[in-house]
């Protein structure tokens, strides 16, 4: 009988959630996204032990691999992310990892390098991975702005390198976004200061082909963002339409149109980004954040219930709120009408979901990040003290304990837990920073209840009229001479989408374009930017399209206007500009902004190998300050540093101990040099040589190079492109890209 009850107790759980959701394909027992099926912090798993111990008790393996993120698990997989050999500088990687989820056996490993971000290494593998459980196929958003698709075994179905190719921005505190799956669309959001429209930064949402990696849509929903965030945004139907519905760095939640991401409503709350993820349940939004409140409210943090079926003034009508409590890392579990949390402090706080009354409070330690799960009549949470509970829940009365184990390292520290537990397959699988855990019952009896079907709603066949034109790709990097083929469909105000003909034209971009939508782009070896328009009708609809020059290359810069830059170029608007020096036309890095001051732009293809890059640079002094400048090949810069003197190759911009050689090196200000970076590599697994060169414009080129320095684990491929730290200002001129050694 008491298992009945508890069956009956997980099902109408679980069964409350999916009714308000749109289905997840695959099975019902996988945990494929980073806070469930449902994206909802809940599991309809029952069976699940109340005890266990690292030490054996309920403990079903173990394996010395530790992160920050959460755990997917899908087709018999457990799937994690995290930094490889992190007792080995020379060898840090970003990795991703697949076990047995029976028996915990390593399956396989992928790897990549890290590159140019001011990220810690003990940041790396900050978002969780998804998982995509019709095609088993594992997807990862890396701290480096990497986005890979593995297949099954571990190989790589496609990649794209978005800092590369769209300027996404990392900063120092290392918030990355984990991906989000529905249907056939990939959902990342970043900081990026891109061009044309997208040159200023902002949190932008970008919605990829799962199957290829193509750009489907982009949007920027948002002002001006407050800092880096790692809000997820969810997929849920309301009134018939489908959005995605997430935070943003701007400090405002906001409802996106899942077919265009044009916004449909936006809540702003916050004086800074949004960091907790929002649950859904039917058209009711629940937010939280911890900062300051955009009101006259004195109180810090709130979190709010939205009814997104009601807008008014494109916002969502407010149900209730709650000033002062502060979840800003955390994000809640919604389940049986009870809303669970976790504030800054670690204080589990239960909420009525219809009425915002507080149920109870129950504290779990010092600090929090990690966010709750519900399953089996219980909640599982850990806290960033090295602590994993297991509560027990008792509906409006507080929970009861039912274990408590506690990590420590050797030297009595605790082993702090970032992410939420993985429950699946009648396994929980806990990732702290040491080591995976799966706990389970030796004779498991797990039950899931079967996948609910979505909220009824219209078909997802075209209804028309037609409301929109979605042209797709919605964003491209081509080289010259380089042709692609566009599709143009119509939207209706729901959302659903048929193939249309369109009459198609091009502007700011040079090329042709054919009846059917081939695009075939003129064969300039100069950047470009401008975009692709299909007209249906009276609507029209727009793709952005940035062609970048193929090596051989060189710019002088004489064919600009002064006061633009080249367009095409991602970070580059509003912190260059070409003006006239000396009766010659350079490219200045403007210093006002510091928030600006460093900036690297990328000229070329992400995939290109084999070149050297070389330029001429000068450096101004502002207030006894020097800039930084230098040249970027294949993943690396050679960067003169102006306040230090000194002369530094590196590739990860905030751990030098990992890689990089500096020399001292006299930089004087007014005075222009020449650059020149090479990367020579060796066979495969074999690591290879960075060099680069510098010398006084007005002397001949010295013969040897004046650094050099070898990697074990070299980057293979990489845009070139120019570097700059503007405390002062800095000149840029006669850059060229030629195939190495030439």
């Amino acid at each position: 009988m008491r298992m009945a009850k508890q069956f009956l107790k997980a099902w109408l759980a679980f069964s409350v959630s999916s009714l308000v959701c749109l289905p997840v394909p695959g099975g019902a027992a996988d945990w494929p996204m980073w806070r469930g099926p449902n994206s909802d912090g809940v599991s309809a798993e029952t069976g699940l032990p109340s005890t266990w111990s690292p030490e054996g008790e309920n403990l079903r393996w173990k394996r010395p691999i530790g992160g920050r993120s959460t755990p997917v698990v899908v087709d018999g997989r457990v799937c994690v992310i995290t930094l490889a050999e992190p007792d080995t500088p020379s060898h840090w990687q970003e990795q991703i990892s697949c076990f047995d989820a029976e028996t915990g056996d390593l399956r396989w490993e992928f790897r990549y390098k890290v590159f140019l971000t001011d990220i810690p290494h003990h940041r790396v593998g900050w978002a969780s991975l998804a998982a995509d459980t019709d095609t088993g196929h594992i997807y990862a958003n890396g701290i480096e702005g990497m986005v890979h698709c593995l297949d099954r075994n571990g190989k790589v179905v496609w990649s794209r390198s978005l800092k590369e190719e769209v300027g996404r921005i990392s900063g120092y505190g290392g918030r990355t976004v984990t991906p989000t799956l529905h249907g056939n669309l990939l959902f990342v959001n970043f900081l990026n200061a891109g061009w044309g429209s997208t040159a200023i930064p902002r949190d932008r949402f970008y919605a990829l082909d799962k199957r290829t990696g193509e750009t489907v849509w982009l949007t920027t929903p948002g002002k001006a963002p407050k800092d880096t965030t790692y809000t997820v945004p969810v997929v849920r139907r309301i009134n018939g339409r489908d959005l995605l519905i997430g935070g943003n760095a701007d400090g405002s939640v906001y409802g996106l149109s899942l077919a265009t991401g044009e916004r449909v409503w936006g809540f702003p709350f916050s004086k800074r980004g949004i960091n907790s993820s929002v649950v859904v349940q039917g058209s009711r939004v629940f937010a939280s954040h911890g900062e300051e409140n955009v009101d006259d409210s004195t109180a810090m943090g709130r979190l709010v219930c939205l009814d997104a079926a009601h807008i008014v003034d494109g916002k969502p009508e407010l149900v209730w709120q709650v000033d002062g409590f502060t979840a800003g890392y955390a994000s809640p579990a919604l389940a049986d009408n009870i809303l669970y949390h976790v504030d800054n402090s670690a204080n589990l706080v239960a909420f009525q979901a219809d009425t915002g009354k507080q149920l109870w409070k129950y504290n779990l330690g010092v600090m929090q990040r990690a966010s709750p799960v519900v399953a089996d009549g219980k909640l599982f949470v850990s806290d960033v003290d090295g602590q994993f509970h297991i509560l027990g829940l008792r509906g409006h009365q507080p929970p009861e304990k039912l274990d408590l184990e506690r990590f420590t390292n050797a030297d009595g520290s605790a082993v702090s837990i970032n992410g939420s537990p993985a429950v699946a397959n009648g396994r929980i699988y806990l990732f702290t920073r040491n080591m995976l855990y799966c706990i389970g019952l030796e004779d498991r009896s797990s039950m899931a209840a079967a996948g609910g079907d979505a909220q009824p709603g219209p078909s997802d066949s075209f209804e028309g009229p037609a409301r929109s034109v979605l042209v797709e790709p919605g964003e491209v990097v081509l080289s010259p001479a380089a042709s692609r083929t566009f599709t143009a469909r119509v939207v209706d105000a729901r959302g659903r989408q048929k193939t249309a003909q369109a009459v198609w034209s091009l502007k700011g971009i040079q090329g042709k374009v054919s009846a059917g939508g081939r695009l075939t782009l003129s064969d300039g070896n100069i950047p470009q930017g401008g975009l692709i328009t299909a007209q249906v009708g009276d609507l029209k609809g727009t793709a952005r399209i940035s062609s970048r020059p193929a090596i051989p290359f060189q710019e002088d810069f004489e064919r600009l206007e002064e006061g633009t830059v080249a367009t095409g170029w991602n970070s580059a608007r509003g912190r260059f500009v070409v003006t006239s020096l000396d009766g010659n036309k350079v490219l200045k890095k403007l210093s006002a902004n510091p928030r600006s001051w460093r900036t690297m732009v990328y000229l070329g293809d992400w995939k290109t190998s084999g070149y050297e890059i070389q330029a001429e640079m000068m450096a101004t002094e502002q207030r006894r300050r020097l800039p930084d400048m230098g040249l970027i090949a294949q993943r690396y810069i050679l960067a003169m540093m102006g306040n230090r003197q000194k002369l530094q190759i590196r590739s990860w911009l905030s751990e030098l101990g990992h890689f990089s050689k500096t020399i001292d090196y006299r930089v004087d200000p007014d005075v222009w040099y020449r650059m020149k970076l090479r990367v020579e590599t060796l066979p495969e697994g074999a690591g290879g040589t960075i060099r680069g060169k510098v010398w006084k414009r007005d002397e001949p080129e010295p013969e040897g190079w004046t650094i050099e320095v070898e990697d074990p684990i070299v980057h293979r491929q990489g845009s070139p492109g120019i570097y700059g730290y503007s405390a002062a200002e800095i000149y840029y001129d006669n850059v060229s890209v030629t195939p190495a050694g030439h």
